[in-house]
């Protein structure tokens, strides 16, 4: 009976240590990191300005990037040169989408120091993270001297080593993370320009495709975007009142949101949420009218169904013109995606390569439409107002409804102009930019939101 009772009297303690290490890891460990990492002053306090050299520049270096690695038949290396200022370009225009987060890089002729710092605010331990990266000139490829998070200093080795092994994680291929880091023979640099030499990285374009497939598996199973037979059924309907106006000549999209968000209505009233029918409701619509290439992350439309309903080429147009169908739907499927920052990111980096010569030039109209099918999407899948804009679904077939006025607006102006004015940090686009945020307020669907019990 003794035996029997201290074994008895053990369980209690082994519960306890449980629940120790529990907290441990669940709530000391991480505030112990945080204390770490966290910082009171910010290291970055400016990105540099946005302009269309930085827009057009990321746009070449990544073709290149992507053409040369991708060359495996050849063993030629290729050579990148790229200058601090444009490296700066690209880094403000990435992080332009980011809330809170900002970085800058000098390169000199000891090495390239860049320095990152995110915005964390109600953070008790300070409210800025700040990480910086120090790579050193070598003929003998990449050499990260340390990088640093907050007070916790990381050898270079160790940094690149990590890096090596998240990579070799997502990507697929034997090892490919560790051959993409070792396709980089030297890093040199002279003149605040850096001087990057690289060859190409033989199964990296298997590679890549292997790992999309791995990644639609992921999205297949997560379902991040909402349950894809609910947007099916979205598409399916949009299939079918296409074919019921189609061949009159130049449709608005009203029609189409008018129709979508009257389904999306019918199914809330039998117990869907009325969020997540608009949700469906949008990426069936960008989908159907604006790239099939939108279900590579929704997973929703098969071969079949496609082939049975293939999206419309033309003739649904937004102020009678299909370039601001495309950039409303575009921007409200980002909004789903991602954040409204990133989309109205993206819509601007659109516009700073258009404003180069050959294309069709910075457009306000353009970001109007952006601007607009951001706020819509905000809308529809906000709680508080979802089912409002279900009800004022009818009424969606007037475009003054939900979108704004283009008149005086700009667009169609040049590289050398835009620049000339001051570029996206001017008062002359922030003055435009208000104007637009002014009339989308205005409108109808968003002037008076009533509650909706």
């Amino acid at each position: 009976m003794a035996r029997q009772n201290k074994k008895r009297n053990h369980k209690p303690g082994f519960l306890a240590i449980g629940s120790i290490i529990a907290i441990l890891i669940l709530i000391v460990i991480p505030s112990v990191l945080l204390i770490y990492i966290s910082d009171s002053y910010a290291l970055v306090k400016e990105t540099a300005n946005v302009d269309t050299d930085s827009a057009v520049k990321a746009k070449k270096i990544a073709k290149q990037l992507y053409t040369d690695m991708l060359d495996s038949s050849s063993p030629q290396r290729s050579e990148l040169t790229i200058s601090q200022n444009e490296i700066n370009g690209i880094i403000a225009l990435a992080m332009r989408g980011i809330k809170g987060f900002k970085g800058r890089a000098n390169v000199t002729s000891i090495g390239i120091k860049g320095a990152f710092t995110f915005y964390v605010p109600q953070n008790p331990f300070g409210d800025y993270i700040n990480l910086s990266v120090t790579i050193d000139p070598s003929p003998n490829g990449l050499v990260v001297n340390n990088v640093s998070i907050g007070s916790i200093e990381i050898p270079g080795t160790f940094a690149v080593s990590l890096a090596e092994a998240l990579l070799n994680k997502l990507l697929s291929g034997e090892a490919m993370g560790s051959r993409l880091v070792n396709a980089i023979e030297s890093v040199q640099v002279s003149n605040a320009k850096l001087y990057l030499v690289y060859r190409p990285v033989a199964g990296l374009r298997q590679a890549i495709n292997e790992t999309r497939g791995k990644a639609r598996e992921i999205r297949d199973d997560l379902a991040l975007l909402g349950d894809p037979k609910v947007v099916r059924h979205h598409y399916e309907m949009l299939c079918k009142f296409h074919k019921k106006i189609s061949g009159i000549g130049d449709i608005s999209l009203g029609y189409y949101l008018s129709s979508a968000f009257s389904f999306a209505e019918k199914r809330s009233r039998a117990g869907a949420k009325p969020a997540e029918e608009n949700q469906a409701a949008l990426l069936a619509l960008a989908i159907f009218l604006g790239s099939a290439n939108f279900d590579s992350v929704v997973g929703a439309i098969d071969e079949e169904t496609f082939q049975r309903c293939p999206p419309p080429d033309d003739h649904i147009v937004l102020a009678g013109r299909d370039d601001l169908r495309l950039h409303f739907i575009f921007s409200a499927a980002l909004k789903i995606i991602s954040d409204s920052g990133l989309s109205f990111a993206i819509g601007e980096f659109k516009e700073l390569l258009d404003s180069q010569q050959g294309g069709s030039g910075f457009s306000f109209v353009d970001l109007a439409a952006d601007r607009a099918g951001i706020r819509f999407a905000e809308r529809a899948l906000d709680d508080a107002s979802a089912l409002h804009i279900q009800r004022r679904a009818s009424g969606l077939t007037e475009e003054k409804t939900f979108f704004p006025s283009i008149a005086e607006l700009p667009e169609g102006i040049p590289q050398q102009v835009f620049t000339a004015r001051g570029g996206i940090e001017s008062s002359y686009y922030k003055k435009y930019l208000t104007t637009i945020n002014t009339r989308i307020d205005n409108l109808p669907l968003y002037k008076k939101i009533a509650p909706v019990f």
